[in-house]
């Protein structure tokens, strides 16, 4: 299994996205499905494409990825309020430093939540298509 990484909440102007971020946010997201492939069917697949290199570049296309698997995992477990799934497009707004704290809160959240899944203090069970939470804090 992979492992966590604690994410990076405070960024601000002006902190770049280097490919060690980037790997991290990848990385996250990945270890989230697993961890959402063990506590809500049907078990599914992330494909956010390879790890990144210092001389590597950043594509739309890997961003909205990883916009739209935050929106997934968030959907698989309690549909918590992460905030606005954004899309960038080819040669537009780069991601700012608003959107990168968005994306690694919605994670820790979502870390959070499978947390206290494992710890016993919320139950997972989901039917048909409803939620059914427990809370036992």
């Amino acid at each position: 299994m992979r492992s966590w990484i604690t994410p990076k909440t405070d960024w601000e102007y002006p902190d770049a996205l280097n490919y060690w971020d980037y790997n991290r946010i990848r990385n996250n997201l990945l270890y989230l499905n697993d961890k959402a492939n063990e506590h809500f069917p049907p078990e599914e697949t992330l494909d956010l494409g390879n790890e990144k290199t210092v001389s590597d570049k950043y594509f739309a296309r890997e961003i909205n990825a990883f916009e739209q698997a935050l929106e997934r995992l968030n959907h698989r477990g309690y549909r918590y309020d992460l905030g606005q799934t954004k899309t960038f497009a080819p040669l537009g707004k780069f991601i700012d430093d608003a959107e990168k704290n968005r994306l690694e809160k919605g994670c820790l959240k979502l870390y959070q939540m499978f947390e206290q899944i494992e710890q016993g203090k919320r139950t997972a069970l989901r039917a048909n298509g409803t939620d059914f939470v427990e809370d036992n804090e």
